[in-house]
């Protein structure tokens, strides 16, 4: 599938300011491993660093496997692990890091130019999801995957249509 999404603009700023907020810059890093469709592990500084895909949500693995939560997992692993060159890009929009006990990284992922959550969202991998602020960089390009997403009816967009006594039920898989 031909790449539709926002252009990789590699930019000066900061990658997290001095105060430990997000500076909207870009880190170049490694892949340590995936562990599932929207967090993965990387080497930043030496350091591993949990980060979580800003605005996405693959379906869950644990405790129970969800519809498409493996290929989610499958699919974001494969693009890191073929990719030349990873960045993060950080949102000066939104916190940081996120508010589970974990505390990860919450950043746009690059990979070889082109933004995996996007990639998720229009190969229906994905759900836009944890919008708290209207300001994200990439917000309106999330939601023009969505809708190629939900017109092509891929994955978590499939629909499942019932009739149970006259009435026609519709329900999204996942």
């Amino acid at each position: 599938m031909e790449y539709n999404g926002p252009v990789f603009n590699k930019n000066k700023k900061q990658f997290i300011t001095n105060d430990q907020k997000a500076g909207n810059g870009f880190k170049k890093v490694t892949l340590c491993y995936t562990i599932d469709g929207d967090t993965a592990v990387f080497l930043i500084d030496k350091k591993e660093v949990k980060v979580r895909f800003l605005a996405i949500d693959t379906p869950e693995i644990k405790p129970v496997n969800k519809p498409f939560s493996l290929s989610a997992k499958e699919y974001t692993n494969y693009v890191l692990l073929k990719a030349n060159e990873i960045y993060l890009q950080t949102d000066s929009a939104v916190d940081l890091l996120d508010d589970t006990p974990s505390k990860r990284l919450l950043a746009w992922v690059w990979a070889d130019q082109e933004l995996l959550n996007y990639n998720l969202v229009e190969n229906g991998y994905a759900l836009i999801k944890y919008v708290h602020s209207n300001k994200l960089m990439y917000l309106k390009d999330l939601y023009n995957a969505e809708e190629y997403a939900k017109n092509n009816k891929l994955r978590l967009y499939e629909v499942e249509e019932n009739v149970i006594n006259g009435w026609k039920f519709i329900f999204n898989i996942w």
